[in-house]
């Protein structure tokens, strides 16, 4: 969990933005250590909230912040980010066909056990898993560089704070996300239900750190959660649908190769031990298109069609109080006020 700086809503928008970016890079920083070939799950899971938080602050601040971090160094923050996602997936189709081995019958398990050792395999052999820590080590001293040079300067007056600079973000979020959540019609449109879950987050990783300075901002973040475990497991089980669709798209072109061969060299066709791994994979087939259209009723009285533009008022009402809020005047403890002596004017005799 992220230990949100103090007072961040009354902060620039700069001091703000660097201040929980900082705190984003400690939270990856603290999980770092169970990163690599065979990584932690919880450790990986941790890592890419970090990172995932990072981006979407710098993404979302992008205008306020200007050049100051530049673009080639959100790229790279990209990149790591990507190379994380292979991982975590596996982890997590590991974890949903490991829950569905219980209700399989004995020949069912034997293609579900099939599945989950290619997975395995796959994962423990990503060459970006081994690179990663070292090069989040480099990401991690050059964006600390950065926020590290850019100066305190003193608040100019009647600027916008970071909870104003958020207030307007958030809403604007809000709306994105009724957009999306409009796009959602029906059980395959499983695009459209991940670019919300994304959405969601974005609105969600706005308000919580100022969720102390918004009123009702605790119970939205509440809601928006629950949307997002939703999504989330809607977006699981269609990615677990298209790994199914890739082992048996392989099972078949191996069955076909196996066939060529035979035939070439004349010799009868043996029956096929890969047969008994069909009834599993259309077992977890059919599991995973049931639960995802479940869910899809789940979210549509909540969330879907009349109820998608829900959220803005909610989110407007939550952010009220930091519309019209300004930076707290800022001077560096170390600037004292000078006052320059004016010359002493001529004596005349």
């Amino acid at each position: 969990m992220t230990a949100f700086p103090p007072d961040l809503s009354g902060l620039s928008t700069w001091d703000g933005v660097s201040a929980l970016a900082r705190a984003y890079l400690d939270d990856a920083r603290r999980a770092s250590p169970g990163l690599g070939p065979r990584p932690d799950p919880d450790a990986l899971h941790d890592f890419r909230v970090a990172l995932r938080r990072l981006r979407g602050l710098l993404r979302a601040y992008r205008a306020p912040l200007g050049p100051r971090i530049p673009k080639r160094l959100r790229r790279r923050l990209s990149a790591v980010a990507h190379s994380t996602g292979a991982g975590r997936d596996a982890d997590v189709m590991l974890l949903w066909i490991a829950g569905q081995m219980k209700g399989l019958s004995r020949s069912e398990r034997v293609g579900a056990r099939w599945l989950a050792d290619r997975i395995r395999a796959r994962r423990d052999s990503d060459p970006e898993a081994r690179r990663l820590p070292d090069r989040f080590d480099r990401l991690d001293r050059r964006l600390r560089k950065r926020l590290a040079t850019q100066p305190h300067a003193t608040t100019v007056p009647g600027s916008p704070s970071f909870g104003g600079t958020t207030a307007r973000l958030a809403t604007d979020a809000a709306v994105a996300l009724t957009q999306t959540l409009r796009q959602i019609r029906k059980p395959e449109d499983t695009d459209a239900a991940h670019a919300a879950r994304l959405a969601g987050k974005r609105l969600r990783y706005l308000l919580e750190p100022v969720a102390d300075a918004a009123a009702g901002a605790p119970a939205l973040i509440d809601h928006l959660r629950s949307l997002q475990e939703l999504l989330g497991e809607f977006d699981e089980c269609q990615v677990m649908l298209d790994e199914i669709g890739e082992a048996v798209a392989w099972l078949g072109a191996a069955r076909a190769r196996e066939a060529h061969e035979l035939q070439v060299d004349g010799r009868p066709r043996p029956r096929l031990a890969r047969a008994r791994e069909d009834a599993g994979l259309l077992a977890l087939a059919r599991r995973a298109r049931v639960r995802r259209d479940d869910l899809f009723f789940v979210l549509q009285p909540q969330w879907l069609g009349e109820h998608a533009a829900e959220v803005i008022p909610l989110v407007r009402e939550s952010v009220a109080t930091l519309v019209g809020r300004r930076a707290d005047l800022y001077r560096p403890p170390h600037m004292a006020i000078r006052y320059r002596k004016r010359p002493a004017a001529p004596r005349t005799v």
